[in-house]
């Protein structure tokens, strides 16, 4: 039963969306920050007992990237509806995710049926870089500590992230076996 773990943290996470984005939306944001923090730290306790215990799956390797780009989306939609974020990002972030999205089906139904991409290193770290941004705005927004600073400089670092990860995914993309069909 344990095994299931890390599906149960997952599919908790995805139950955090929608209440992280009404938080955000209604501008209760040391709920939003609780909540998304929260998430985040599931994330992380999810990965860590699917490759402690081998307790990974088909359906772990589907849900745990659902469930984190869920969360970041959705936080950074709210947050660019409160004018808290620049449109321009999530509009970077969300081309970022379609595409990977787009070349992992492209190679699940014309190449490799079953496909189920991995996480790249980049890919990892960019979430990372996404949720702490999120964490900082949440925090600036709710405290008004004067983090504008780190804001702008986590800012630039997840636009580099976001198109390195993008980079990185198409390249593993292009290596993979049966690829004579590639877009």
């Amino acid at each position: 039963m344990l095994k299931h773990l890390p599906n149960l943290i997952s599919l908790a996470r995805m139950a955090l969306i929608p209440w992280i984005a009404l938080a955000l939306y209604e501008a209760h944001y040391a709920e939003a920050f609780a909540l998304f923090a929260l998430a985040v730290f599931s994330d992380g306790v999810d990965g860590f007992l699917a490759r402690r215990y081998g307790w990974t799956s088909r359906l772990g390797a589907i849900l745990d990237p659902l469930a984190d780009k869920g969360m970041i989306l959705a936080a950074l939609f709210a947050l660019v509806m409160a004018n808290l974020l620049p449109a321009w990002l999530l509009v970077l972030s969300l081309s970022r995710d379609f595409s990977i999205v787009a070349l992992a089906v492209h190679y699940n139904f014309f190449v490799r049926p079953g496909f189920v991409p991995r996480p790249s290193i980049l890919g990892k770290l960019h979430t990372v870089l996404e949720a702490a941004l999120i964490l900082v705005v949440i925090l600036e927004a709710w405290q008004g500590w004067g983090l504008d600073a780190l804001r702008d400089v986590l800012l630039v670092v997840v636009v580099v992230s976001t198109l390195t990860s993008a980079v990185d995914y198409y390249r593993q993309y292009r290596r993979l076996p049966g690829k004579d069909a590639a877009p």
